[in-house]
């Protein structure tokens, strides 16, 4: 008889357990990138009377005589499924469309995850979320350890240029003579200065060719234009390469400087490559003589610490965005702008863009060098993490998780690859609690409570009148 009030009383406890889940749902359906917890239940053990008996050639067989005890909570499970995002308009904030974690570290060291993007830049340049933990950069595309090195913006950089001249062209590259952009269309004048075995300059030739696959001295097609390009041309060759006019240097050429003409030239707008007026070029023979000197084609910048605020090398920080991947952008009060490039093949790597939109370091050159004292790559690409078992993470409060023993593999990558979501700045996660389900699980955890009593009365009533039969 006793044992019903026992029983019943484990349904009270169970009903009560739903019922405070519910209700911290409720209490959190406001709280960003919150997840619904669940309440699961399994009934205790059975009292066995007897384990039942094998049919016999007179008699049939009979099944066991069990009693259960009651119910247990089994667990208590996160629904981690990502909810909407919402805009905020705040460039620090930012949320995880899709599979994966922000990973940040808290004052004690401790690496944690979030969903929870509402971050903020203290006063030293770190992202950090609203608890005061940093939010971590990384270091490698894939990794098992993870990068404890947290996102810092780079507010005040300096920023020395060094252009290198290019006047002796027989040495450079098609891809730096061709620079950003082919030609494949207008007008415009090549220099050729021929040198002798000394490297003295012996002549120049001034030769007009019009691009204009078109109208071209009456040919048609790029093909054609080459060749004439070809025949007129001493010590270059042009290729066609994509459609479009590429140029090709001989070893017997001291220079090439390339003047916009009347006519409608693109080939200066897009290459930047010569002088837009005459100058004096000193041969290797120490005489001079007229012509237009190539302007910078490659240019190198050094990024050091900040010695003096005011000084010309001082760029200050006027804004950031944040890019799909987690790849985050500076720019600067001139316009510049700092960021980290990725390549799936190579290593990221730093870019900056000057005032003038000069790309430096654009393809990995190493032509861009950043004291790491003042930063490193981790400082501006969000480290995100990924984990076999969402629900193996422990809750530590703050809109943060620790990683438990049951969650699996964990894999400490960037955005948008090895199963993670895309990072999209400018917006929050919203809480997934469904108040229409959660109200409804309310209303069972009151009927749970409720039955019980009634049996929790019954069976007192039971005993209550087996003390009145003794009297």
């Amino acid at each position: 008889m006793t044992q019903a009030l026992y029983t019943s009383m484990t349904g009270l406890n169970a009903g009560t357990e739903q019922l405070t889940v519910v209700s911290d749902n409720v209490a959190n359906m406001n709280t960003t990138a919150y997840k619904t917890s669940r309440v699961d239940f399994q009934d205790i053990w059975y009292q066995t009377k007897t384990t039942g008996t094998n049919s016999t050639a007179v008699s049939g067989g009979t099944n066991p005589y069990q009693v259960g005890v009651g119910v247990q909570c089994s667990s208590i499970t996160k629904n981690f499924s990502a909810s909407s995002t919402i805009t905020t308009g705040n460039s620090t904030d930012m949320a995880i469309t899709g599979q994966g974690w922000f990973s940040v570290i808290n004052p004690d060291g401790q690496m944690l995850l979030t969903r929870d993007g509402t971050f903020a830049l203290d006063e030293n340049g770190y992202l950090c979320t609203a608890s005061g933990n940093k939010v971590l950069g990384m270091n490698d595309t894939t990794s098992s350890t993870g990068c404890t090195i947290p996102i810092k913006f780079p507010t005040a950089i300096k920023v020395i240029e060094e252009p290198t001249n290019k006047t002796d062209l027989k040495s450079m590259k098609i891809s730096e003579l061709n620079n950003c952009e082919t030609i494949t269309a207008g007008d415009f004048k090549v220099f050729v200065n021929e040198v002798d075995g000394t490297g003295a300059t012996v002549g120049t030739t001034e030769l007009t060719i019009k691009l204009d696959p078109t109208k071209i001295n009456n040919k048609t097609d790029v093909q054609t234009l080459a060749k004439e390009i070809n025949d007129q041309a001493d010590g270059f060759t042009v290729e066609v390469v994509n459609g479009s006019i590429q140029f090709k240097m001989d070893d017997n050429i001291g220079s090439l400087q390339f003047e916009s003409i009347p006519g409608g030239s693109n080939f200066i707008k897009q290459t930047n490559i010569a002088a837009q007026s005459p100058v004096t070029i000193t041969n290797d023979d120490g005489s001079t003589s007229k012509g237009y000197l190539t302007n910078p084609l490659n240019y190198s910048a050094t990024i050091t610490e900040v010695d003096d605020i005011t000084a010309d090398t001082t760029q200050l920080y006027k804004s950031f965005s944040v890019g799909q991947d987690g790849l985050i952008t500076v720019t600067y009060g001139d316009g510049s702008v700092l960021t980290v490039a990725s390549d799936p093949d190579t290593e990221s790597y730093f870019s900056y863009t000057d005032a003038n939109g000069v790309i430096i370091n654009d393809d990995n050159t190493n032509s861009l060098y950043v004291d790491p004292n003042v930063l490193v790559k981790a400082n501006m690409q969000l480290q995100l993490i990924k984990v076999t078992n969402d629900n193996g993470l422990v809750a530590e409060g703050n809109n943060t998780y620790s990683i438990g023993v049951d969650c699996g593999k964990v894999i400490y990558t960037a955005a948008g690859i090895n199963g993670t979501g895309n990072v999209v700045a400018g917006a929050l996660e919203s809480s997934n609690v469904d108040l229409a389900e959660q109200f409804s699980n309310m209303i069972l955890a009151q009927r749970l409570v409720q039955a019980n009593s009634q049996v929790f009365n019954g069976a007192n009533s039971l005993l209550e009148t087996l003390v009145y039969l003794g009297r």
